[in-house]
């Protein structure tokens, strides 16, 4: 099992803990992982360059998202994850949606696996709601939605000393490696 995991966070902190700990505990369990730090690319906003899409079936802009495009390919699983900014993604994740609408036309997506992961400083309404988002991506490019975890978390490292959230992760991590 080949999982890709996208990360949108803008900084080091609550999402990169949890999917450390679920990468981590699918590695234990056979998987191979890889994770792409949004903040670490150099991708352009989307131009709505729809005239490129539909003939090429891929998009025009020469940027990093090419390689991700690749790995985005060759994954069996891919994980998104975000922190909650304003009951959505973070910028960083959401230009990275955009930059999928190739996706949309070529259908190279449709049935991979998808689990989604969020975080934020309350576990209301927002977080819920970018859970929601993501869903609606997944949906969109036909993608299988095997699962979803978010939880609270109001400050960097909040989460490093919760058991529960370590116990909750790791558990996943088992479960999408396939032990």
């Amino acid at each position: 099992m080949k999982i890709l995991a996208i990360n949108g966070s803008h900084r080091k902190g609550n999402t990169d803990f949890m999917l450390g700990l679920i990468l981590d505990s699918a590695k234990g369990g056979g998987a191979e992982t890889e994770v792409v730090m949004l903040r670490d690319e150099k991708i352009r906003f989307c131009n709505a360059g729809d005239d490129c899409c539909p003939v090429e079936l891929k998009c025009c802009i020469k940027d990093d998202m090419a390689g991700i495009y690749k790995k985005l390919e060759e994954a069996d699983l891919i994980i998104l994850a975000s922190p909650s900014y304003f009951s959505n993604v973070s910028a960083r994740m959401k230009n990275f949606m955009d930059r999928c609408n190739p996706y949309w036309f070529n259908k190279k997506l449709k049935g991979k696996k998808a689990f989604l992961l969020g975080v934020g400083g309350a576990v209301d309404k927002s977080v819920k709601e970018l859970i929601g988002i993501m869903k609606t991506f997944v949906r969109i490019l036909g993608m299988e939605e095997i699962g979803s975890y978010y939880t609270k978390a109001d400050k960097k490292g909040e989460l490093e000393g919760n058991q529960k959230v370590i116990k909750e992760l790791g558990d996943i991590g088992k479960e999408i490696s396939g032990k």
